[in-house]
């Protein structure tokens, strides 16, 4: 089985968690969309060396990522480095900062040969996989966000599958179409929104002022949803 999730944010506990719930085996493959550090959690360094471990997790380039990797290999930016550090890098950079020089260099080398998308086919449904939306850049791909009106922009017909966006936040200023969102969730908690060919998997996850937060998994195959 295939399966995607995106925006961990260091949340170790929940990703253990989303492994037992998905009944995790060799036979099957996980991609994640990006931002697996930063943010609530500090366990983002600690998931990236699982996902290291792991020949079937296949991790793709988020914006937290790409905010680590402009810092670090460019120590002499101090903006970069202080962008990076109000969108919670503290954690993973303390979390890098422990590793051996010869640990933390594999670490940002697995993070520079990142793809920032892929395509992939799974149930008879073609996905594009992007951590914010399909563009003609890294830079949107990784920091596009949509909106709950978008349009998958391919004619083949394929489902763009995406993280980046909390869901809570895809409806701007219609504050109708959120309360709406809102008092569809039956258990209190976020749910995958699906969209016209644009499905967003970022339940908010690593964000801890955020009580409906989880995280989110979605099975290609049959679309079946899991949380943790």
């Amino acid at each position: 089985m295939h399966y995607v999730m995106a925006d961990l944010h260091g949340e170790t506990g929940r990703w253990q968690g989303m492994l037992r719930e998905i009944s995790f085996s060799d036979r099957d493959t996980i991609y994640i969309l990006g931002d697996v550090v930063d943010r609530g959690g500090i366990g983002g360094v600690d998931i990236l060396l699982d996902i290291m471990d792991r020949p079937n997790v296949v991790m793709l380039l988020g914006n937290h990522e790409a905010m680590c990797l402009k810092a670090t290999d460019h120590p002499e930016d101090g903006r970069a480095a202080s962008h990076w550090l109000r969108n919670g890098g503290a954690a993973t950079q303390n979390g890098l900062s422990r590793l051996d020089p010869a640990k933390r260099a594999a670490v940002l080398d697995f993070l520079r040969k990142l793809p920032d998308h892929l395509e992939v086919a799974a149930g008879g449904q073609r996905y594009y996989l992007v951590h914010g939306f399909p563009a003609d850049s890294t830079y949107d791909r990784v920091w596009a966000r949509p909106g709950a009106q978008a349009v998958s922009p391919f004619s083949d017909g394929s489902i763009v599958v995406a993280g980046h966006t909390p869901v809570c936040e895809l409806f701007g200023d219609d504050r109708a179409a959120l309360d709406r969102y809102l008092d569809s969730l039956s258990d209190g908690h976020f749910r995958i929104f699906h969209g016209q060919g644009y499905i967003d998997i970022d339940c908010a996850c690593g964000y801890p002022m955020i009580p409906q937060r989880r995280l989110a998994c979605l099975r290609l195959e049959d679309l079946r949803e899991f949380y943790t």
